[in-house]
């Protein structure tokens, strides 16, 4: 009884409509299919209810749009399992804004309503009127019904060391009466929220926070809500202060615990230099092997390396020495690139230094900058050790280095290369031959001069090997001679380790 363009669209979107009960469509395809029904219904109905009732046309018109009005019911469950599938936040400006779902459905009924008068169908007026009714009902309840800021949390004191990490849970209070679908993030990214997106019922509901924060961190981080209403239409976003961080720079820490100590134990350690000479002529057996040599008077039997006394014909033993008896120096590059790497490298120093004078180890100390020599000592006492330590967190400086693109040069690798080429007679083989001792030349002579070099050749003319050189620094500018300097000390049983690498 319709007309043949309204009959064939009826029987499509009656196919339809049957496939999706056959195999179920995700919410956002059902949403369109009710906007088709609804859109179209009225103009099937509209000719079969004229015919029925003899009414009026438009009275015939505005009863079909009142037929559809199940269509509005469907398409408001539709959207409400919408928005569990497809939760997707913008980042808006303000504190309420309306999502792309609600301006797409209104952007349809406006549209619609247009249309009307241009295919003189009032019916579509009348549809698109109730559409927009709807959207416009719906939206005034949302802001009648969910305050301005809905959401509220207390704010927790919490102290914390720089670079550890740290958690609390949070209780964040909703005062909306309807479920809210949330997403939580942090306006900083060393914070975490967990779960980052929940559905916030009206009460309290607990979060885990995990957050590592950076020297110059922020005290209050803030935590954005952005939450949505049940059908999508309004996104709610608020900023909150859940955390008051009091943040300790780790070289602060670092000194307390420092100066806790010495002001603890005063003068009362005894160094192993001021032990007496007789203590130091008859050492007791170690249990770390040193290394072998011929027999002295006075050494015990049970060291008697008989094997290699029977294989060189005279009295081999073997040295031991206590865990810790080797010394140590103490190399500080004190050039750092940022405040946060200044931080680091004064929390390292005095951890190494506090770490050493418990220990009782003989440690000596060896300072420089990229310009000069700072200090230079032999081994000495433990707690004067560790003041001096004290003492040159102060002479850290920052300094804006030319950025480093490739990767310090590797001079095993230069050499190997070297002596590799050495053996090739050809034109491009000694070009290259050429290049690479420049270069090689060049490093040398750069390192030989450079205040790393200059500290730690002093050191280890002042401390008997084998020693370790702990070295703490940001290798920037020092990088170079390290490795050049670190390979000849090793020849001289000096094992150096960089904290940084560790």
């Amino acid at each position: 009884m319709s007309p043949l363009p309204y009959l064939v669209l009826t029987l499509v979107l009656l196919l339809i409509i049957l496939s999706t009960l056959i195999r179920p469509q995700p919410p956002r395809f059902n949403i369109v299919i009710n906007l088709a029904v609804m859109f179209l219904a009225p103009l099937v109905l509209a000719p079969l209810l004229e015919r029925i009732t003899m009414l009026p046309p438009t009275a015939t018109q505005i009863i079909a749009v009142i037929l559809v009005l199940p269509v509005l019911y469907l398409l408001d469950l539709n959207l409400r399992e919408n928005i569990s599938y497809t939760q997707v936040f913008t980042k808006a400006k303000g504190e309420r804004n309306t999502t792309y779902t609600f301006v797409s459905l209104l952007v349809a009924a406006l549209a619609v309503m247009l249309i009307a008068p241009v295919v003189n169908r009032h019916i579509l007026l009348f549809t698109g009127i109730l559409l927009a009714l709807y959207l416009l009902g719906v939206l005034i309840g949302i802001l009648f019904t969910i305050p301005r800021r809905p959401f509220t949390t207390d704010t927790l004191m919490i102290k914390i060391i720089v670079g550890t990490t740290g958690s609390t849970r949070l209780h964040l209070t909703s005062q909306t009466s309807v479920k809210m679908h949330s997403q939580l993030s942090f306006t900083v990214p060393w914070v975490q929220a967990t779960p980052q997106q929940i559905i916030l019922n009206k009460g309290k509901t607990s979060l885990d926070l995990s957050f590592t924060p950076p020297l110059a961190g922020e005290s209050r981080p803030q935590l954005q809500v952005s939450a949505v209403d049940p059908r999508g239409f309004i996104q709610i976003n608020q900023l909150l202060e859940p955390l008051n961080l009091h943040i300790i720079p780790r070289a602060k820490y670092a000194e307390w615990l420092a100066r806790k100590y010495l002001e603890q134990t005063g003068s009362g350690v005894i160094s192993a230099v001021n032990l007496p000479s007789q203590a130091l002529a008859r050492p007791k057996r170690g249990i770390e092997y040193l290394e072998s040599r011929t027999y002295q008077p006075g050494d015990p039997l049970r060291d008697i390396d008989w094997k290699h006394t029977l294989k060189l014909s005279q009295l081999i033993v073997r040295e031991y020495q206590e865990a810790g008896e080797q010394a140590v120096i103490i190399a500080v590059n004190l050039s750092v690139a940022d405040v946060e790497a200044a931080d680091n490298l004064a929390f390292n120093l005095i951890t190494i230094a506090l770490t050493l004078t418990r220990e009782n180890i003989p440690t000596a100390l060896a300072a420089y900058n990229h310009q000069n020599v700072v200090l230079n000592t032999a081994i000495i006492e433990p707690l004067e050790m560790l003041r001096q330590a004290l003492s040159l967190i102060r002479e850290i400086t920052v300094v804006k280095f030319a950025d480093r693109y490739l990767e310090p040069t590797d001079i095993a690798k230069i050499r190997r290369n070297i002596r590799q080429l050495q053996q090739t007679d050809s034109e491009p083989a000694q070009r290259l031959l050429d290049i690479l001792n420049f270069e090689h030349r060049s490093i040398e002579q750069v390192a030989r001069t450079h205040p790393a070099t200059l500290a730690l050749v002093s050191a280890t003319r002042q401390v008997s090997a084998p020693a370790m050189i702990l070295l703490v620094s940001q290798l920037n500018h020092d990088a170079e001679a390290i490795l050049v300097t670190a390979e000849k000390l090793a020849k001289r049983r000096f094992t150096t380790i960089p904290i940084e690498s560790v």
